[in-house]
């Protein structure tokens, strides 16, 4: 599991520097200054990083573990969720916290988390498929 959530943390650190890199690039200073365009530019920026970071977490965390939900969301969404809780003690550790700014790319984070995650568990295979057994043709896609 400590595997898997170094891969998320590695992920999401290349991730975000890339898309930091892209925001400062390309958005235009005058939509930064408005709370759409914070949402918009480092809303979209959290959400992608946290979906590669728990994708990538979620693809580490190999088989037979895998086959149960708690260590494979545990495994998979450790490292995203960590870094907003980090974020989240850096926001509240200035002295007039922008709690609005900060909220709404928060929560788009953990919504990129958790759709990463169950993009990987759905793109599985079933364990009975993995160890060969004969699948019911109604469960079959």
């Amino acid at each position: 599991m400590v595997v898997c959530w170094l891969v998320g943390l590695v992920a999401w650190f290349v991730c975000n520097a890339a898309g930091t890199g892209v925001v400062v690039r390309a958005a235009p200073p005058e939509q930064l200054a408005a709370f759409e365009g914070v949402v918009l530019w480092y809303g979209s920026a959290s959400l992608v990083c946290t979906l590669v970071a728990a994708a990538s977490a979620a693809l580490a965390h190999r088989a037979p573990r895998c086959d149960r939900v708690g260590r494979d969301a545990a495994a998979a969404l450790g490292a995203p969720v960590a870094s907003v809780a980090v974020n989240s003690v850096l926001v509240a550790a200035e002295p007039s916290p922008a709690w609005g700014v900060f909220l709404a790319p928060a929560a788009l984070s953990l919504v990129g988390a958790v759709a990463g995650w169950l993009l990987v568990r759905a793109l599985r295979s079933r364990p009975e498929e993995r160890r060969g057994a004969a699948v019911p043709t109604s469960r079959r896609r």
